[in-house]
């Protein structure tokens, strides 16, 4: 799945869908909200009056061939109280916005981010929640249920001048939920398929790919350390055992 930024009105973006979010307040159409329901001639406001349109959070509101947008769609996600919001939520927001839309097939879509809420943070934040919402664990399964895949995620609402900054949280965001994803992919797999041997290999390849050194220790030289726990299981199994040693780099 590629995400990408982009700096165009957000009107003008063609693609499947057009994802924002909205508060649980007295008057839900504020700021770029209110910029939707003015090209949509008001439904947002009729909307929110009918009471379809909440804020509370993780509701949906999925409109379709919204006026005034080239979306095909536009989804409205609540995200709750303005004064509980944090970046959490906003991550929260992101997964469950793609596993609602990539549920009803949509290949591509466009996340808005409100207005005065931090270029970089903001965007680390939709990263790390639609690749980690991405993830599936059918990997063994027969009959998949699911098989759609969003293939591209547009991240907009950030101005030139804050393109920099969104850059910099998109990639950050990317290499947590990367990691995230493939730790989880390892978690989910048996033991018989995931041997230590298998499991220092991936490691390795994980390392190396990252820039990292790792050390791969093998029956031996876990027994010259005297790491004698770490002999004892595969004393009883036919796999041989493997430690992958990676360095810990300071923060920076």
């Amino acid at each position: 799945m590629q995400i990408t930024l982009v700096t165009q009105p957000f009107a003008a973006i063609e693609t499947d869908a057009l994802v924002s979010y909205v508060f649980e307040e007295t008057d839900l159409v504020q700021g770029r909200i209110t910029e939707i329901d003015r090209a949509a001639g008001g439904l947002l406001r009729k909307l929110a009056k009918s009471g379809e349109l909440t804020g509370k959070m993780l509701e949906f509101t999925l409109v379709h061939a919204p006026a005034g947008l080239k979306a095909a769609r536009l989804l409205l996600v609540g995200v709750g109280k303005r004064e509980q919001y944090s970046i959490a939520a906003l991550r929260k927001v992101a997964g469950a916005a793609l596993r609602h839309l990539k549920a009803r097939s949509v290949k591509n879509f466009a996340f808005l981010v409100r207005e005065g809420h931090a270029a970089e943070e903001s965007a680390q934040a939709i990263a790390e929640g639609v690749l980690a919402g991405n993830f599936e664990t059918d990997k063994y399964k027969t009959d998949k249920k699911n098989d759609k895949n969003i293939e591209t995620v547009l991240l907009a609402g950030s101005s030139d001048a804050e393109r920099a900054a969104a850059e910099k949280g998109l990639s950050k965001g990317r290499i947590i939920a990367e990691a995230q994803n493939f730790t989880r992919d390892l978690v989910n797999e048996p033991s018989n398929k995931l041997t230590p041997r298998i499991l220092a290999e991936k490691a390795e390849a994980m390392a190396k790919g990252a820039g990292l050194s790792v050390e791969i220790l093998d029956e031996k030289k876990i027994a010259d350390l005297r790491w004698a726990l770490c002999l004892a299981s595969p004393r009883v199994v036919p796999n041989r055992p493997a430690l992958s040693s990676l360095p810990t780099l300071p923060r920076t």
